[in-house]
């Protein structure tokens, strides 16, 4: 999406939807959408100045919340490394932060989305 002071420094920006469904967002940030999004930056540890958009959060989760825990489909992205779901029937998927983190295709910010 770009680049975003925060705190300081300067971070690559991705629209983490757009990023993992492959195609532009349509988003339109009207009628509280706006008040919700974040822009998350990855942990200094990992070395990469970057930042994901998202929609909300969705709080802290642990163990105890989850009823289920499966891998994913040998067909998804590496990053994506389990799915969860919780006593409501709603599905988490885990994201690897250090493998989206190393991805060529994550931190090439100048690369358009079609």
């Amino acid at each position: 999406m770009g680049v975003a002071n925060l705190r300081g420094g300067l971070y690559g920006v991705v629209d983490l939807a757009s990023f993992i469904s492959g195609s532009a967002s349509q988003r339109n940030f009207e009628g509280g959408v706006r008040e919700q999004a974040r822009l998350v930056a990855l942990n200094g540890a990992m070395e990469v100045n970057c930042a994901v958009l998202i929609d909300r959060l969705g709080g802290l989760r642990n163990v105890g919340d989850f009823v289920s825990r499966e891998a994913m489909p040998d067909e998804s992205p590496q990053f994506m490394s389990a799915c969860y779901q919780d006593k409501s029937g709603q599905d988490w998927i885990e994201l690897d932060l250090q493998v989206l983190a190393n991805s060529s295709h994550f931190l090439g910010i100048a690369q358009a989305v079609a």
